[in-house]
């Protein structure tokens, strides 16, 4: 397994590239705050995408029946195995980490 932070001009591109290969992937998303052992978590659902608008310096995933919004990203890290990539592990900008993890591993 390897892990590779993105730097922050490499969002954009990365996840538009990462959403072309997106074919009825089914992903979970888990929402914890630091320091906070509660946690929020969808069931798996269908992803359509993910991306990044600079602009506005936001993660949008939109998956079935929700459009998930990470707003000033810290840090962006990208978890890959031997089948693809497994999960992204995304730190907001109110110190929330967001879990996106695959439930069978993307090729990008």
């Amino acid at each position: 397994m390897e892990r590779k932070k993105l730097a922050e001009t490499e969002y954009e591109s990365y996840f538009d590239n990462l959403s072309r290969e997106l074919k009825n992937q089914q992903a979970e998303i888990e929402v914890m705050a630091v320091g906070v052992f509660d946690k929020e978590q969808t069931s798996w659902i269908t992803l359509y995408g993910i991306s990044y608008d600079p602009a506005e310096k936001t993660v949008f995933i939109s998956c079935e029946h929700i459009d998930h919004h990470i707003k000033n990203p810290q840090e962006v890290t990208v978890v890959t195995g031997d089948a693809g990539v497994e999960s992204i592990e995304i730190v907001g900008g109110g110190g929330y980490e967001h879990l996106l993890k695959f439930k069978t591993p993307v090729k990008a």
